[in-house]
């Protein structure tokens, strides 16, 4: 059955809704969906002529959904917000050149106002004192690009999409208007900061969250969360909850239900809570699809559509994204009203401040080669006196990450594993002791390629190659991160020579100043690996015929004189073929 939200449920005070024997409600809601893109009946059932077309027949059936934990829920109602007025008075001209040093691209639907000016101090932001506050102490003194493009758009009401490069500072973009907007509709007072003021019911147990974050891993939710909260600290009675799988649903269940300001949390999760009743969406004012395509990767499109068309109707929405294949323009077209388009830098390439280097190495001799490499690079840092530069090493195969990890260790080298396989508990274990030590090597699947945001990474190994460009841009793009610089170093076999032949191609337009595109998504990742394969197919059969071709006729009247070392066992050139 698709969840029911309470503002649906119970749409006004003393009123009640009667159901017939099928479970369809009254007029009400007939009238009240017509606004939603799929409409969802009071029996849970999602109508089949939706235009999404998704089915809930496989989903879990959910608890009765008939009683809300309040009889009238407030609508949200947003700060009026402006920032300074040394912001206000500049001129088009102007912002267009800020934009063009802060390397930005803003668009917006023909018809709509124009997108607020870039910020590129965070005291012209006009943001609440408590959260100046914990800024200062977070260390940060000046807006990233696209914090100073996209926090101007947030703070004002208008709903985003942001694509920027990895490392960009994406986070803090959508948590600090998110704090502030959540802070503001949660309290009833009167801000001199250029807000409103407001009259919101402050919130109340069992009430749903003020605002949303769905991200595609514990991992990086687990990131987001932290970051909300150092944003928020001296915030009074600020609660953020973490709703992830892998830990215990009863100790979330009881924060969920006490009432909690802003949740982060990944779709699976979410969806189970919603079910159980733990909690609603019929507070949500505010909500972030953060890092996107990995979420459509993962196959967590259902579960964020389900999300999406039963939030309230009046609700702010932020997608971010490192990439922007087709799929996330069709999810932005459903459900976002006229964004502010924002792109800051070469979105989905391999970044100049990050060195690459392509070494062919026999797929047997690739353990002992990173072997070699991190041994002497341990040796040199050793002899300099420099502390040796955090490394992550990815590799294709969850079993192949621990058998990496062992030998690593064996060698003397501080290493761990982080792959899907292990528990949250091991996994953030892994992750606490490679970004504070004593770790300083981690050896990891994809899980680790988008998103994580570790400081100070210097090295990025690939001891085996991804299938897509996309996927290597993300992996590479663990390193380099806010203008720094770092280093990849890729492993390839004869196998990896369609990739290899790409990424030479985007090394070579990085050093002529030219941008690097290629296309992005699940379908474009299909079209590369068609493609590779069919490339594969065609050098060996060019291989086969080249050895036909060049083979000598001999008639069995001299078949004698061939000497025993000219003739080849079968099997022999086994290892010459083997990919």
């Amino acid at each position: 059955m698709s969840y029911v939200p309470p503002h649906l449920r119970n749409f006004s005070a003393g009123k009640t809704t009667t159901l017939n024997s099928d479970g369809a409600a009254a007029d009400y809601f007939s009238s009240k969906l017509s606004s939603h893109q799929s409409r969802i009946h009071c029996n849970g059932e999602l109508d089949k002529s939706s235009s999404n077309g998704y089915s809930n027949s496989s989903r879990r059936s959910s608890v009765n959904y008939s009683t809300a934990s309040r009889t009238a829920i407030p609508d949200p109602e947003f700060p009026q917000w402006k920032p300074s007025e040394r912001v206000l008075r500049l001129k088009s001209e102007q912002i267009e050149e800020i934009r063009l040093r802060l390397n930005v691209d803003v668009n917006v639907a023909p018809g709509s106002s124009s997108a607020p000016a870039p910020i590129e101090s965070f005291p012209d932001m006009c943001l609440h004192p408590s959260i100046m506050k914990d800024i200062e102490k977070h260390g940060y003194t000046a807006p990233t690009s696209i914090q100073a493009q996209s926090m101007p758009v947030a703070l004002s009401g208008r709903d985003l999409l942001g694509c920027a490069e990895t490392g960009s500072g994406k986070t803090a973009a959508f948590s600090i208007p998110m704090i502030q907007v959540a802070n503001f509709i949660s309290m009833s007072y009167c801000e001199s900061v250029s807000v409103h003021c407001l009259a919101q019911q402050p919130l109340q147990r069992g009430d749903g969250p003020l605002a949303l974050v769905l991200a595609p891993t514990r991992e990086l939710a687990q990131q987001i969360e932290k970051e909300v909260t150092a944003f928020s600290l001296s915030l009074d009675s600020f609660k953020t909850a973490i709703v992830v799988g892998g830990t215990n649903i009863s100790e979330q269940r009881s924060e969920l239900r006490a009432g909690v300001h802003i949740v982060v949390a990944t779709p699976g999760r979410l969806i189970d809570h919603l079910q159980q009743g733990n909690t609603s969406l019929c507070r949500i004012s505010f909500v972030v699809l953060d890092e996107a395509d990995r979420m459509l990767d993962m196959g967590f499109e259902p579960q964020i559509r389900e999300v999406m068309r039963n939030l309230p109707e009046k609700h702010q929405t932020l997608l971010f994204s490192a990439t922007m294949p087709t799929e996330i323009e069709a999810l932005a077209q459903d459900y976002l009203t006229n964004p502010v388009r924002i792109k800051v830098g070469k979105v989905s390439s391999p970044t100049a401040n990050v060195s690459q280097i392509l070494e062919k190495v026999p797929e047997n001799d690739k353990i002992d080669r990173l072997l070699d490499l991190l041994v002497e690079e341990a040796a040199q840092s050793e002899r300099s006196g420099h502390p040796f530069p955090l490394t992550i090493v990815f590799v294709e195969r969850k079993t192949k990450c621990d058998e990496v990890a062992e030998a690593l260790t064996q060698q003397g080298l501080l290493a761990t594993a982080l792959h899907g396989g292990r528990s949250q508990s091991e996994r953030e274990a892994a992750l606490r002791d490679f970004r504070h030590g004593p770790i300083n090597i981690l050896v990891a699947t994809d899980v680790a390629s988008r998103g994580l945001d570790v400081t100070g990474v210097g090295h990025v190994i690939n001891l085996d190659l991804p299938k897509t460009m996309e996927d290597y841009v993300h992996r590479i793009g663990r390193t380099g991160r806010a203008g720094s610089t770092g280093r990849a170093t890729s492993f390839y076999t004869d196998r990896d020579m369609y990739l290899v032949a790409q990424i030479r191609r985007a090394i070579a337009d990085i050093g002529s100043g030219n941008d690097v595109t290629f296309a992005m998504g699940k379908t474009a990742r299909r079209k590369e690996r068609e493609a590779a394969a069919a490339e594969k197919e065609a050098r060996s059969t060019l291989s086969k015929l080249s050895l036909v071709e060049s083979a000598v006729n001999v008639e069995d009247k001299y078949r004698h004189m061939i000497t025993p070392a000219m003739i080849k066992k079968e099997g022999a050139a086994d290892d010459a073929w083997d990919d």
